[in-house]
């Protein structure tokens, strides 16, 4: 009997720690970003103003083309926003990691607490903002209008690429949108439920984030790789899914650990 309240402080210290984990990843994040960006502009002007490196440039009037894909698929630095492009890929790779860690975790035994509860609802948050920007890649895609790109890249060099959409059929927006969609459902059915689908819900909102996660890691190499142009909408929905990777690895494992691993 006199077990219990020390679990109970062990599970809230570990809240905690998972908590402080958790946003000092998402901090890393931002500052991979900040620091990918603040070395790209500084270097834009000597690369991207002169043809010395021999290296093909883009422009908002360049189309892609056979000419300009590196061969061998090779990241090719020489167009505006690579930097941030791969910081955002890094941060991809790096949220991918961590659920990874904390799933072999959970394999040996250890536990994984679901962290704080203000945490899980940053997910519908999340999911609302990843709604927006997906939804306006669909309406560019949809409607064949140019999109708004801000001061880093060119949207509408990878909007217009082959690869904008899936099997060349399917919008790539219209793919993030429903992913969004399921990524909120799946939440609210965990948080309004209880027992075995609860459960199940939870799982399905980390898998769901995972394979986000793992398209935008395809994605994002094939604007630094193939296309040479990167898509600020893009990465924004990038960094979104690695967070919410993030968040849903802890509660989803905490689902599928048993009662008596939980309590020892």
């Amino acid at each position: 009997m006199r077990k219990l309240p020390s679990f109970r402080i062990s599970l809230r210290a570990s809240q905690e720690a998972s908590g402080r984990l958790t946003g000092s990843f998402a901090i890393l994040l931002v500052l991979v970003v900040l620091a990918a960006a603040t070395a790209n502009a500084r270097s834009a002007d000597s690369t991207l103003g002169s043809d010395s490196s021999g290296l093909p440039m883009l422009t908002a009037s360049s189309p892609v083309s056979a000419a300009t894909i590196p061969s061998g698929g090779a990241l090719n630095k020489g167009f505006e926003g690579f930097g941030v492009g791969l910081a955002v890929i890094i941060g991809l790779v790096l949220a991918l990691i961590y659920a990874i860690a904390i799933v072999v975790l959970a394999i040996f035994g250890r536990n994984v607490p679901p962290g704080p509860t203000w945490i899980t609802f940053l997910v519908p948050v999340l999911c609302m903002i990843g709604l927006g920007v997906a939804g306006y890649l669909t309406f560019v895609e949809t409607r064949q209008v140019a999109a708004v790109c801000g001061p880093v890249g060119d949207c509408n060099t990878v909007q217009s690429s082959p690869y904008a959409k899936l099997f060349g059929l399917l919008p790539v927006g219209l793919l993030g949108v429903l992913g969004y969609l399921a990524i909120l459902g799946a939440w609210l059915v965990g948080q309004f439920s209880r027992g075995r689908l609860a459960d199940l819900a939870a799982v399905a909102t980390f898998v769901f984030s995972l394979f986000g996660v793992l398209f935008s890691i395809y994605l994002t190499y094939l604007e630094l790789a193939v296309i040479l142009a990167i898509c600020i909408w893009c990465l924004t929905s990038a960094i979104i899914l690695a967070i919410l990777l993030v968040l849903t690895t802890g509660p989803a494992l905490f689902r599928l650990m048993p009662v008596e691993e939980a309590d020892s």
